[in-house]
């Protein structure tokens, strides 16, 4: 398996201690990364990238395009003011054209003041921002104060296989191994347990904590 990606690093959003942890891991079982390279074409039997100013080619059976979320093409046919695909929307989660039009989850692009960069499209940012739209909806139907967005990040944690992942829980504390793949799987079974009670949890849930 061949990975490209365009930045330096893989996994920018994350500590670099845990993204070279996750390619040490992966390089061990046979990943090979290509770093600062930028992905030019992608043909039926090989890829073309781009890195150094030279131009080089992959044989491939099997791609997987891996480049990002980005939102329904409907969203930038809609009439909306867009950014990168998405509607830029004011802390309240309204579009600046209309003051009825709520956007959320990966249709919304809502900016990070602090960073000036945009909130990742992580599941707990769509959650969120769905929660804050529905108060400030209820606010503006029944004529009360509405509020500005603002994310309790609980946490990021990203899964390298079965049996390892990486992450940052209670905002600053570095898991890896064993112990960030109990906690990917404790999330991943509150999210079932949230989007669809017991039922679902208990069909789709992943309860051995060692595979």
């Amino acid at each position: 398996m061949i990975t490209i990606e365009g930045a330096p690093n893989i996994m920018p959003g994350f500590d670099p201690q845990l993204a070279e942890y996750a390619m040490n891991s992966l390089e061990a079982r046979g990943v090979e990364f290509i770093t600062g390279a930028m992905l030019k074409s992608c043909e039926k039997d090989k890829v073309v990238y781009e890195k150094d100013g030279m131009s080089e080619e992959i044989p491939t059976l099997t791609t997987v395009w891996a480049a990002g979320v980005r939102a329904n093409s409907i969203v930038e046919k809609s009439g909306f003011k867009t950014n990168r695909g998405k509607v830029e929307v004011c802390g309240d989660m309204r579009t600046p054209e209309y003051d009825n039009v709520f956007v959320v989850g990966d249709c919304a692009l809502i900016m990070n003041e602090a960073s000036g960069r945009p909130y990742p499209p992580t599941a707990q940012i769509a959650i969120q921002e769905a929660e804050t739209a529905a108060r400030n909806i209820k606010a503006l139907v029944r004529g009360g104060d509405m509020e500005t967005f603002e994310p309790n990040l609980k946490g990021t944690v990203a899964s390298l296989g079965h049996d390892d992942a990486i992450g940052v829980i209670f905002k600053d504390t570095k898991i890896f191994g064993w112990k960030a793949t109990f906690m990917k799987k404790v999330i991943d079974n509150r999210y079932l347990l949230k989007l669809g009670g017991p039922s679902l949890m208990l069909k789709k849930g992943k309860f051995n904590i060692f595979y």
